[in-house]
């Protein structure tokens, strides 16, 4: 069964900026704590584009389990400065993000949406990674508003 996540936060920047950042798989690193790189072969990723990611998960922290998994994406949709979404698949299981964008004249709200499902023995850590995923998004959209709205 899949899981999902939703979170929002107020951005004091446009929604052109917004989704021209977050729209860029390579800066992820920048703001989440569990993307460590990603790689695409266009600057500008469009429905149909595809992109790869290292994602690195420790649900047992402090213990030093590091779970490392490498997604690879397509882009499903994308309405600029509005809405964008992909989907990626790993060897035991898959995760999408979608994104919605609104702007409210010099800020935008920024909606997140997150789901993941993991199959195999790992699924025994889903609970421990639903728990340690809801605290890590509250983190990195906090680094996301803070990186976006630095001068």
């Amino acid at each position: 069964m899949p899981i999902q996540l939703y979170n929002e936060i107020e951005i004091d920047c446009t929604a052109e900026k917004l989704f021209n950042y977050v729209t860029q798989p390579w800066r992820w690193h920048e703001w989440h704590p569990d993307s460590k790189g990603a790689r695409a072969d266009k600057p500008v990723l469009g429905v149909g584009d595809h992109f790869d990611e290292t994602i690195a998960v420790r649900p047992l922290a402090p213990l030093p389990l590091t779970i490392t998994r490498h997604p690879h994406y397509v882009v499903r949709e994308s309405v600029p400065h509005t809405i964008w979404m992909a989907e990626g698949t790993f060897s035991d299981g898959w995760l999408s993000f979608r994104y919605e964008i609104e702007a409210r004249g010099d800020s935008a709200l920024f909606k997140r949406t997150m789901q993941f499902e993991v199959r195999g023995p790992m699924r025994l850590l889903v609970p421990l990674v639903r728990l340690k995923q809801e605290r890590k998004s509250l983190v990195a959209l906090a680094a996301l508003k803070r990186k976006l709205e630095e001068k």
